[in-house]
Formats: C-alpha cells, structure tokens, sequence
C-alpha cells in the first residue's frame, strides 16, 4: 500500500478503506497480506480527484498526455515527438475523430508538445525536470499516469507500444538492461512473436544477474500469449530456475508438472529427463534427499543406457549433492552419520571421469573440490572413531610434547586422505580461475583454507582459524567486486559467529555476531540481520546479561517485521520463550513455546514440530531444575517435560538423521528424575542423552544438553560412567576457557550460568580428567617437562580457572594487588604458558597441577 500510494496520506488513507471494504486486506498466518489483483484497485476517490483535474484539460493536451503515460512514469519530448511522428496525432478513448494536431514544422515540434502539455503542469499532474535531466517530465503520481493511459482507445495504446518497440530497436541489438522493457511493449502492442523473444531474453538474463523475481515477473506476463511449444519450454524451464533460486519448493514442483506434461507431447525424452532431474533437485531443496537421490539414480541409468554421457554426468552431480546432502561449492564434508560419503566419493569420482571426457571444465572443477572436502571428511570420520575409542588423550599428548597438527595427521592412516584433497581443491581452483568463475574460485579458496585450520579448530576450538580464513580470502579482492567483497564477508562474519556459538567461544560469538549484524542491515541482507541479532542475545543469555539479551531480541524482531514469515515468527518465539526461561519466568517462558510449537505444527514438517517440543522440554526442565530445593516442583512444569519428550519421542523415529533433539528430550527427562530422587533413572536418562549425541558424532558442544545430563549421570551412574562424564566435562571447559581470548569475556562466562554449573560439575582443577579407558586405572594425564606446583601455585591457578580477576583474586588470598600481578606472570613462566586462558586450559585438562611443589 505504501508503494503503491507513493505515500500521499490522502491516498494511503483511501486504499485502506476500499482495501477494507473490498475484503481484499486480509491477516495470514498472523500477518496482514493483500489479495492477489490489489494492486490493480484503485479508490473511487482518488480516481474522482484525477477526473475532475483532467476534465479541464484540452482534448489535444488529454491525447498527448495518453501517448507520455504509454513512455513510462517519466519521459523526454524527444522520445514523445518521435512516437507521434511514427504513428501520427493521438485519439481518445470513445472519440469519433483524432484529436486536433498543431500546425507546426517538424523542426517546432518540440516545443508545441511542451506548449500542449503546460495545462497539464498546471493542473498539478506533470512536474517539469531540470534541464539537462534524461527526463523532461514525470507524472506526479502513477495513478495519474494510468489514468491518463486509460484514455486511449484500445487501438491507440497498440499502436504507441509498437512504435516504443521500434524506437527501441533502431539503434540495433537491444541491451541486456533494455530487454524487459522490450517484452512489456511488444506484448502490450500484441506482438507475440517478438514478445515471446524479448521475455525469453529478458528472463535468462535476470536470472543471470541473480534477479529471480524479475525472472518470474516476466515470464508469467509471456506464458499467456506464448504458443510455440519450444518457447513455452524455454519460459517453464526459466521459471522452475528462478524458483530454485529462491527455494520455492511447492510452487517449484507444481510448475514442473506443467513442463513435465509439455515435455511428454513433444514426445522429447531428454526433455524427460530434464524434468526429472529438476525434480530431484527440487526434492533435495526440500531435504527429502533419500527421494531426489533414488530419482537420480534412474535418470543416471537411463542416460547411460542411451549413451547420453552429457545428461549422465548432469543426473550424477545430482546425485551427489543428494548424498552429500549439500549443494555443490557449499560442503565442507559432512558428518558420515548423516551423508553417505562413499556414495558421494563414488559419484563425484566418475563425474570427474566423464567431466574430462567430454571437456566440461566447469563440471570437472566442481566435481574435484567435492572429492576433496569428501577426503576431509573421512579423515575426520576416522579421527572421530579414535576420539571414541578413548584415544583422545594420546592426541592431545602428542600436540602437548611438540607436534604440529599437520605433522600429527600426515603420520597417521588417513594422511594420504589429506595429501590428495590438498592435489583436487589445487586443481580445481586452477580451472576455476581459467574460467573466471569467481564464485567456484571462492568456494575452493575457502574449503582449502578450512582443510588448512579445520582440523586445528576440531582439536582446539578455537574460532581464531576462521579468521584465517577470512583473511585468505580477503586476499582474492583482485578477482571480486566490490558488492561481492562485502557478501562474502559478511557470509565469512556470520560463518565465525555461528561456529563460535556452535563451539561456545562466547567473546567472538558476540563480536562477530554484532559485526555480521551491522553489515547485515547495511547490504538489506534482512535473514542474515535477524540470524544474527538473534544469535548475539542468545549468547548474552549464557553471559547472564538479560537486559542487552532482550535488547537484542528487539533488533531481532525488528528485522522479522521488514519481512515476515512463518519460519521467523516460530524462531523468534523460540528465543523468547528462552530468555523468559533463562530469567526464571515460567509462565512467559509457556506463552512463547507453546506459540512456537502451534506455529510449527502448522508448517506441517514433523520435524520443525519435534525441535520446538524438544526446546519445551529443555526449557521447562531448566526452571524445575533452578526451583527452590524444598518443596515439590511446580507439578505444571513437570507434566509439561514429561508430556514435551514423550511427543518427540514418537516423532523420532519418523524422521531421518540423527537430529538433537531426542538427546535434549533425555535430558530433560533426566533432570525431572533427579529431582523426584529416582537416581537411577536419572542416570539411564542422561546416560542415553550422552550416548545419542556420541552416536551421532554431533561436534557442538551442546551445553543445554550436556549440562543437565552430566548432572544426572555424575548423581546415580557407576564410577566408570561418572569418571568418563567428569573427564568430558573438563576438556570441554578447558576448550571453552583456552579458546576464548578476550580475559573480561572469559570471566564474565565462567562466573555467568552456563560456565558457574559447568566448572561445579567438572570438578576442582587438582582432580584431573582420567583416560577413558575402563580397563586401566583412573590416571592423570602427565606431561614430560611439566613443572610440579606448590600449594600456594596451585590455589593461584584454581582462582584462575574460576575466572577471577586480578582485583578479587587479591582479595581472596590478602595480598596486595601487584603482588598478584608478580606471582601471576611467575605461574605462567613456570607452566610455560602465555595467557591465563592457555593456563586455565592445562589446569582444566590436569596438565598443569600434577602434583605438589
């Protein structure tokens, strides 16, 4: 309405209430939408308004203002005389004769015209430009350039949009910028044929500049008056492209029944194919990958079987992403739970094959970082399978005597793995940059660069290494533009901010978070801003700063309304529902869940449904855990975790993957148990949590989870089960505190909620995480050249790991302040660390304190 008013508050006023009269203002899904054509509806007032100044007019002034408003919202006399000399004086809407044109020389035309069309600048419905402007005039308002273009007769309005073709063409091929022009005239002006050619141009070359509306826009206006069965493919194919873009899935596959059923008349069987492979990849959109892989599989048989090697290679692409359940340039090597990576490897391997065969460079370059990231994957999958073996430790000792990351992983099995991903994503950086692709390039820069640090981040946690790989790819600035530059770091700000809340490294979680959330709001990059506000409270959570928490989620909001969808409302109700839960507010805490569980019931996605239960659960559970000691919990709070987790329980098992949210059901579970005293069932409940997140070789840190289930299993469960928990716990917390560089952030979480219960759980710093090995002996992890601590060096070093500050640990131990600051800087050269973090790291992992001085 606003557009469409121009914001004139006479007229804004009238489209309210003929939209309201008219009923075609209606709320959807708690959002007010208009109907389909109000555009098109126009207030009988306003329409008065510009009779009554228009009756004035002289017909000659009427019918040259009919032939403007045909030129656009603005024009130049120049054009306007052009148009009249092609096709002679105008004629109005139900008059017997043309309207009276000027005795005047072709050289004076010029002028006349601005003679003719003064009494329309008086009347308040032409603006004069300044001179030297590309434009002369501009109707005031479009609805009074409409109007005056309803003036004309049917016949009129054919003519002047042929004679704007023409003028059009008269310089020779028409610019990519000029073709949706082109197609809107030639189809006003009936002209099929070339309508047809204009919109088919037009619409590839939108898409091409990542334009797909515009894409749609115009191919829905040349649908209708399209005949040629060729060039209906054309414009179906063009739509099912820019739906994929903007991952419109339901309205993608609809589309592709209409040209699966043109495909079929024109009896074209790679036509046919073609369509199922959009098909497949319109399933996969949708992650239903089982389906768009086995849909791939059929077309990669009946292309072979054809010996149609082009449509072979296209249908294993497919296939490939299906598997890896990625698109291509976007994977960083899955989780081997959830993809099938020798399915993957297998297909992209002959993808290679076949690229080369038929010299498809850019198949090949894609197909070859695929197999890459596919390599980095197995080796992580490999390392992960050590990690649970309860080799952990033994790597860990190895990087502590000496040994680069690098060094570690080239001496072990899978190093070869990491010597050939380094040789494909070499050369398939080297084609990118022969063909000038400037996305695959950037997509290969960056997957080496997280094969560089990826594997240091996996054993440190440290969000630092994405940093690096901000600056490899700031490096490459040669070969983007500059509104290119700003996408990619702002995808690279937002990637560092999700990896770090991921890997829960508070201090860049925040800085990143806020970064991406400026650039955001600067690039108009409306989902990124929301993400990322959201994400920035979430984490204030954790730091127990409800106040800037909630600010937060304001900006967040804020966000949401500029352009509102179900997918937000649910999440931003979510984030709510846990900042009231985080504050203790049982009953805003239900108001906002229960919203985001009926919102996401309507999506109609089991899976949307089983996470918002989940999030209930875990939720609830929290404020019956934080419930006073004495007395029952509150039996509301109860009912509504036992009820939440037995629904995502029966909801699980319908779903593919290996998502969290069973995990965050058993923990929830777990901390009902433990507080009714039923230790044992406690313990099973967290013990299943603990077991389904190592199951699902799930890399986050998932503290909501963690947290609650540690506190039940270190409750009831055997000393085997306790020992193992409390060694997770400390090397989590040692993650957390080295990872974290800024000291104010790091204290300020190790004193906040999560990092006070956290470090409770984990122990005291002297009682050392013990090798996961249940056959062996409980035993410290000893470091060769460790130094042995005194008592006084060792209480010093626990003050730290409690995220004291210099201020208070002089308080604590009676000393004076530089005293401190002495003894502090002397506990660091001893344990040859260069920060309190690395310190409180070695404290954590029972590498520092191995014994007494």
């Amino acid at each position: 309405m606003h557009v469409q008013s121009e914001g004139v508050p006479f007229i804004v006023e009238e489209l309210a209430r003929t939209h309201r009269e008219a009923g075609t203002l209606q709320q959807v899904d708690g959002e007010w939408r208009l109907g389909r054509n109000a555009a098109k509806l126009v207030p009988s007032a306003v329409r008065t308004l510009i009779d009554r100044r228009a009756a004035r007019l002289p017909p000659g002034t009427r019918a040259v203002l009919g032939d403007a408003a045909i030129l656009g919202r603005s024009f130049s006399l120049r054009d306007l005389r052009a148009i009249r000399e092609r096709i002679g004086p105008g004629e109005l809407a139900g008059a017997g004769a043309p309207a009276p044109e000027p005795s005047v020389a072709v050289s004076d035309r010029v002028d006349s015209l601005a003679d003719d069309l003064g009494p329309a600048v008086g009347a308040g419905l032409l603006l004069p430009q300044a001179q030297g402007e590309p434009a002369d005039y501009t109707f005031t308002h479009e609805q009074v350039r409409q109007f005056a273009a309803s003036q004309l007769s049917a016949a009129r309005r054919r003519q002047v949009h042929a004679a704007v073709v023409d003028l059009l063409l008269d310089g020779g091929d028409p610019a990519p910028a000029g073709l949706p022009m082109l197609a809107q005239h030639a189809l006003a002006a009936g002209d099929t044929a070339r309508a047809a050619r204009f919109s088919i141009e037009a619409a590839t070359a939108a898409l091409a500049s990542n334009a797909p509306e515009e894409a749609l826009r115009l191919v829905e206006q040349a649908l209708p008056v399209v005949s040629s069965p060729t060039d209906r493919r054309v414009l179906l194919a063009t739509r099912d492209d820019a739906f994929a873009v903007l991952r419109r899935t339901s309205e993608r596959l609809d589309g592709l029944t209409e040209l699966a059923a043109l495909a079929e008349a024109m009896r074209d069987p790679r036509a046919e194919l073609d369509v199922q492979l959009r098909r497949a990849s319109a399933l996969r959109i949708s992650h239903d990958e089982d389906a768009a892989a086995e849909l791939a599989r059929r077309v990669r048989g009946r292309a072979a079987d054809r010996g149609d090697a082009a449509m072979e290679l296209r249908a294993i692409l497919e296939l490939g992403q299906a598997l890896l359940r990625s698109p291509i340039g976007e994977s960083f090597g899955g989780s081997a739970v959830e993809t099938d990576l020798a399915g993957a490897d297998e297909a992209f391997r002959r993808a290679i094959e076949l690229a080369e065969q038929l010299g498809d460079d850019h198949s090949l370059a894609a197909a070859l970082r695929e197999v890459g990231t596919i390599d980095f994957a197995k080796g992580r999958e490999w390392f992960s399978i050590e990690v649970l073996a309860g080799r952990a430790n033994e790597f860990l000792a190895v990087l502590a005597s000496g040994a680069s990351v690098e060094e570690m992983i080239l001496a072990s099995p899978v190093g070869p793995l990491f010597v050939e991903l380094g040789q494909f994503l070499d050369r398939a950086l080297a084609i990118f940059e022969r063909l000038g692709d400037r996305t695959g390039v950037m997509s290969t820069v960056i997957a080496m660069a997280y094969a560089q640090y990826g594997p240091v981040m996996h054993f440190t946690s440290s969000a630092r290494h994405l940093e690096e790989i901000r600056r490899v790819t700031s490096r490459l600035s040669e070969l983007v533009t500059e509104s290119e530059r700003a996408r990619l770091d702002l995808q690279m700000l937002f990637g560092v901010h999700v990896y770090s809340r991921a890997k829960v490294v508070p201090d860049s979680a925040l800085s990143r978070g806020e970064e991406a959330y400026r650039s955001a709001k600067l690039l108009g990059d409306r989902s990124t801003e929301f993400l990322a506000a959201g994400g920035v409270a979430m984490t204030l959570l954790e730091l127990g700063d409800f106040e800037g928490a909630g600010r937060w989620l304001g900006l967040a909001a804020a966000a949401a309304s500029t352009a509102p969808s179900r997918t937000r409302s649910y999440q931003l109700e979510t984030w709510r529902g846990m900042a009231r839960a985080a504050a203790g507010d049982a009953e805003g805490m239900r108001h906002h869940l229960e919203r985001a569980v009926v919102l996401a019931t309507e999506s109609g996605r089991a899976s949307g449904r089983c996470e918002a239960l989940a999030r209930q659960a875990i939720e609830a559970a929290r404020l019956v855990a934080a419930s006073p000691e004495r007395g029952a919990p509150d039996p509301a709070l109860v009912e509504l975790v036992e009820r939440s987790a037995a629904q995502v329980k029966e909801l699980l098992p319908l779903l593919p993957g290996h998502a969290p949210w069973g995990a965050q059901a058993d923990a929830a579970l777990a901390t009902i148990a433990l507080r009714r005293g039923d230790m044992e069932s406690a313990a099973m409940s967290g013990g299943a949590a603990f077991q389904t997140l190592q199951a699902a070789l799930h890399e986050d840190v998932s503290l909501e989870i963690v947290i609650p289930a540690a506190r039940a299993v270190l409750a009831g469960a055997p000393p085997e089960m306790q020992a193992f928990v409390r060694g997770y716990l400390q090397e989590t917390l040692a993650r957390i505190a080295q990872g974290t560089a800024d000291e104010q952030i790091r204290v300020k979480w190790l004193t906040g909620p999560v990092g006070r219960e956290l470090a409770e759980l984990a122990g005291a710093m002297d009682a050392p995480a013990t090798v996961a090995d249940e056959s062996a002996p409980a035993t410290p992890v000893a470091v060769p050249g460790r130094p042995a601590l005194d008592d006084a060096e060792r209480r010093l070093l626990q003050l730290l790991t409690q995220g004291r500050t210099n201020a208070e640990i002089a308080t604590e131990l009676d000393a004076p302040a530089d005293e401190v600051v002495q003894r502090l800087a002397r506990l660091l050269a001893r344990l040859g660390t260069t920060s309190r973090s690395e310190a409180t790291s070695l404290a954590f992992r029972g590498l520092a304190a191995v014994g007494s001085g």
